[in-house]
């Protein structure tokens, strides 16, 4: 075994913990994966060990806490989305709270009294989430609300009588209506003008308004508190975006999450008027998800890093420091990122992230792997990642940009790659190329390009604009052909997809230009395709049809299938056979190996 598969296999056996979910109690649910897949896992209130409640070989999508110290988890099959939602009591094992395979089960809230769940279901037709309401004690479900598209359900009113839906019909705008489950009909708490999203709204609890997030006329996601009907009263609005929002059970303060330039920053504040109260320092890195204690006094969250897989964290609103309560044992020294800016075809500073080899670089300097990030209203964060850790440990270095259309830099930004300006987005990578080649630590002609999902498009797009620059390219589940993609994509997805990449029959002129397989004729460097099999997202024809074009011309292609995953690759032996074959891959094309 080489020294780079002896990294591979220490950094995949190293566990994360993620999602954290306190319980009435004080107990702390959160998912961990040391079993091989992300599974709900307990750290009991007196601070006792922590125990494995679920045992799944398929992943758990989260777990949320219960008044009476239980939990609800949601769990598909094999990375169908299917998601079947279970409560999980106190003690004792698990029983489904939904047995329609064929369903998604979206989570959203629990009740007040915690007698009650409210979910969505596509039951009535793939394509619509309708908003249900299930009684824990009897298992009984009823739909509330019949509704055109993809919906969520973000919160119960205090009252118990009323329910928050929320529509996203575009990236950059979110609506929230009030569902009163007695049958009357729905009101729109946010009207406005032009394009805003409303998000994570938590009720006040004389039902008086919400406090959410919203970019109402701004840049940048801030804290408002909206009383129905009415215009947002701005309380936090920083030059970013807050990305989470949590308040605490008194409802004196909101804890919030901050990003900065990717590294997240949790941050409390005063409920009422917004000031920033003194917080705790904490590790650099990206936090997915806060939960307030019961009894107020704390936060949990997780946090990773470049250097460090998700941990759990405690933070007390006048703490100097947070305080660790799960963390990875056992780590290797790693490298981590450098933010850096690199300049574009048209002037633009870009963001984005960059990590060199560790010892003396070679005379033609360091070859270099481009990641790409998916979305693509998404952002790369400075996140854990062993198959980066391990092609750095090889001597390639890392560059890891956001292009235009990235989120996390302002929805002006976001919006530079909407529609007929997709492939603007694409010589960004051009830039990057040219950018890393300029550098006398970087070897321009051994480059070699990666991504999934839309990232896996930006690769197949990267290597057919520019074919002469790439060495080589890593295609995980991305989108080969727009009109095949929509045939085939999950309905639920279609109108959102639509509204971001171009409708595919009025638009379709503009979408065949944008299809890679339409150019693959252009390229010209060894590829690597990798797909899930059950993936509802970007179905396994897309890398099929890519793989089957360049095979016939005589290209050298590699193509990875995973019968049991989806869009993403969650079980570790999966990680581990798909991140082995990458870095041989590019042992052979950026190291001649």
């Amino acid at each position: 075994m080489t020294d780079a598969n002896l990294l591979l296999e220490q950094l995949l056996s190293i566990p994360a913990a993620t999602l954290p979910a306190f319980a009435g109690d004080g107990r702390l649910y959160a998912l961990h994966d040391a079993g091989g897949s992300a599974q709900v896992w307990e750290w009991p209130a007196d601070g006792g060990p922590p125990r494995q409640r679920t045992a799944h070989r398929d992943a758990c999508a989260f777990v949320t806490g219960l008044p009476d110290g239980g939990a609800i988890f949601g769990r598909d099959a094999a990375g169908d989305e299917r998601v079947q939602l279970y409560r999980l009591p106190p003690e004792g094992e698990a029983r489904a709270l939904t047995a329609d395979p064929g369903t998604i089960h979206g989570w959203g809230a629990v009740a007040p009294g915690g007698d009650r769940i409210a979910f969505t279901s596509n039951a009535r037709h793939p394509a619509h989430t309708d908003a249900w309401v299930l009684e824990l004690a009897t298992g009984e479900a009823r739909c509330v609300a019949e509704v055109e598209g993809p919906h969520e359900l973000l919160a119960w009113r205090p009252d118990g009588q009323a329910v928050i839906l929320g529509t996203a019909p575009r990236t950059f705008e979110s609506n929230l209506y009030l569902v009163p489950l007695d049958g009357t009909a729905r009101t729109e708490l946010t009207p406005h003008a032009g394009d805003a999203r409303h998000m994570n709204p938590r009720w006040k609890q004389d039902g008086s308004g919400v406090w959410l997030l919203c970019d109402q006329g701004r840049d940048f996601l801030g804290v408002a508190f909206l009383r129905p009907g009415e215009a947002p009263r701005w309380l936090f609005t920083p030059e970013a975006d807050v990305e989470k929002l949590e308040v605490s059970p008194d409802q004196s303060t909101l804890a919030v999450v901050v990003n900065e330039g990717g590294y997240s920053c949790l941050r409390f504040l005063d409920a009422e008027t917004g000031t920033e109260r003194p917080g705790p320092a904490h590790p650099r890195g990206v936090i997915t998800k806060v939960s307030w204690a019961p009894d107020g006094g704390s936060v949990a969250f997780d946090l990773a890093g470049f250097a460090f897989p998700s941990g759990l964290h405690r933070a007390r609103p006048d703490a100097a420091r947070s305080e660790a309560v799960h963390e990875a044992a056992g780590l290797p020294p790693l490298r981590g990122w450098d933010t850096i800016a690199f300049p574009s075809h048209d002037g633009r500073d870009l963001p984005g992230f960059l990590a060199l080899p560790q010892g003396e670089r070679p005379p033609a300097g360091w070859p270099v792997l481009v990641w790409v990030h998916g979305g693509p209203a998404m952002q790369a964060l400075p996140n854990w990642r062993p198959d980066l850790q391990t092609i750095l440990s090889m001597g390639i270095a890392v560059l890891v940009p956001n292009v235009r259309g990235s989120t996390g830099y302002g929805v002006a930004y976001a919006e530079l790659d909407d529609r007929e300006k997709r492939l603007d987005s694409v010589a960004d990578l051009a830039s990057a190329h040219r950018w890393l080649s300029a550098r006398s630590d970087a070897d321009g002609g051994r480059i070699g390009i990666m991504g999934q999902s839309y990232g896996g498009w930006m690769v197949l797009a990267a290597t057919t604009e520019y074919p002469e620059l790439w060495a080589c390219g890593v295609d995980f589940y991305g989108i080969a052909r727009w009109k095949t993609f929509f045939e085939r994509t999950g309905p639920w997805r279609i109108g959102h997809r639509a509204a971001e990449y171009g409708d595919p029959v009025q638009d379709a002129e503009l979408l065949e230009r944008l299809s890679p397989l339409n150019r693959a004729d252009r390229i010209r460097c060894p590829m690597l395709v990798a797909q899930g099999l059950t993936d509802p997202r970007v179905p396994p024809q897309e890398s099929e049809q890519i793989t089957e074009v360049l095979r016939g011309r005589g290209v050298p292609v590699e193509y990875l299938t995973f019968p049991d995953e989806g869009h993403g690759f969650t079980k570790r032996d999966n990680r581990r056979r798909v991140y082995a074959a990458v870095t041989a891959f590019l042992g052979r094309h950026l190291l001649g190996r």
